[in-house]
């Protein structure tokens, strides 16, 4: 069961963070907006729509995950750096290069319930060199069933940490939840991921999700992927809103999705249509700005998306 729990810990972010980062400039302050509880978001880019127009350099609108992922790693390899070091369910860990975190364990049974309390904890990390990070990180998971049968694992883990990047003196700030519902049934297996709000900024650099949700259902043949969200950045100026028409499926062996169509809206919409669902039949993925194919290709590895199942 631990094993089941380790894979899981951080594929709520991880899965849901197949959002995007989009192309154009910047956009204007019409067209909605994506404020969700967001605290970090000092531009407003909350409120900032992105154009998206034909000619545009749509090529890279999948370029999943980069500013997130690297949030998401930093917490992963902070926490992978402490977990050994514990001695017992409630212990105080010197940090590497100076401060200390507390673990309080409140498991039992079929139940994890991690709380840890980062004080001025210093450590080199890969993501983003050498740290400092204070602040509270918690994972609760809850198992049913049988690790080798049906079962069921539901969950969320929580964060609101800040701190300084060394290197560039830079402040770090990390806060959100993501909640994530596993189950398998026979062959099947669902993944559900949802992100209320998950935020990450380190000096200028800004982004996060809000409102999120990720679907991973199959079996060991087929998989069906769906998404919903929207994606805030300084790297693109404001936001985007991210959701899937079509189910994308992909086949197990398979490096692009047999069929489905992805969605990115703010000013104007762009599609991303996958095998059976592009306007012919030897395009592996088409690329539609407004109605308007605007590039295809027989290669969805060259746009940066490949589902990860």
């Amino acid at each position: 069961m631990n094993d089941l729990w380790k894979n899981i810990r951080g594929l709520a972010v991880i899965s849901g963070a197949a959002l995007l980062a989009a192309c154009g400039g910047g956009g204007s302050s019409g067209g909605g907006s994506a404020a969700s509880d967001l605290t970090l978001d000092n531009d407003n880019l909350a409120e900032q729509t992105v154009e998206v127009a034909p000619g545009s350099d749509v090529r890279g609108i999948l370029g999943l995950q980069d500013d997130i992922g690297t949030g998401q790693a930093l917490i992963l390899e902070v926490m992978g750096s402490l977990e050994p070091q514990r001695t017992g369910s409630s212990d105080t860990i010197s940090c590497e290069q100076g401060g200390t975190a507390t673990v309080t364990d409140e498991s039992a049974g079929d139940r994890i319930d991690e709380k840890w309390l980062l004080q001025n904890c210093a450590i080199n990390t890969q993501v983003l060199g050498s740290v400092i990070l204070s602040g509270d990180y918690r994972f609760v998971a809850s198992f049913s069933g049988d690790q080798e049968a049906d079962s069921a694992l539901e969950g969320f883990e929580a964060y609101d940490i800040e701190g300084i990047q060394l290197s560039e003196s830079e402040q770090i700030n990390l806060r959100g939840r993501a909640d994530f519902d596993y189950s398998r049934t026979g062959s099947s297996t669902s993944l559900i991921d949802t992100i209320s709000v998950f935020e990450f900024k380190v000096g200028d650099l800004y982004v996060a999700i809000t409102d999120a949700e990720t679907r991973l259902e199959g079996n060991e043949l087929t998989l069906d992927f769906t998404t919903k969200g929207t994606l805030i950045g300084s790297a693109i100026g404001g936001f985007i809103q991210l959701s899937t028409p079509q189910v994308v499926k992909i086949d197990s062996g398979e490096v692009c999705p047999a069929s489905g169509i992805l969605r990115i809206a703010s000013i104007g919409v762009v599609e991303i249509l996958f095998g059976t669902s592009t306007e012919r039949d030897d395009d592996a993925v088409q690329i539609r700005v407004d109605g308007e194919v605007v590039d295809s290709t027989l290669d969805c590895g060259a746009i940066g998306f490949i589902p990860q199942v």
